[in-house]
């Protein structure tokens, strides 16, 4: 039963949330380390600054910052909103009785093709 709920909840909560983006984290490990070779200065907490921050050198690498981790987030999150209504409308139950039974035993209601024309030939 656990393993049930873990296959059913495991899905909901990866796709609806921003799970995902740790998955990103080698791709920021990587990059730390490109602009480490370039510049010996960059540290993490300036690399960080860079990317995240707005203080990004020209260096021509847009498509690689925005495979940064939370660098840009895909939500899929619907939000709905019930407005309760502010008067409250009660119905009283109402009981009625049929006076005559809408079924009559003695009514046919299968047609009998013993008492029906089946051809009825032309009247001039």
């Amino acid at each position: 039963m656990k393993k049930a709920c873990l296959y059913v909840l495991f899905p909901i909560l990866f796709l609806n949330t921003s799970f995902s983006e740790v998955f990103k984290l080698p791709h920021l490990v990587s990059h730390f380390n490109h602009h480490h070779q370039l510049n010996n200065q960059v540290g993490i907490i300036k690399f960080l600054s860079m990317h995240y921050f707005g203080e990004d050198l020209n260096d021509n690498d847009d498509e690689d910052d925005m495979k940064l981790p939370f660098k840009k987030i895909n939500s899929q999150v619907h939000i709905s909103q019930a407005i309760a209504s502010s008067k409250l409308t009660l119905f009283k139950q109402r009981y009625f009785f049929l006076l005559v039974p809408a079924y009559k035993p003695e009514q046919d209601w299968v047609s009998n093709p013993a008492l029906d024309d089946l051809f009825r030939p032309p009247r001039a």
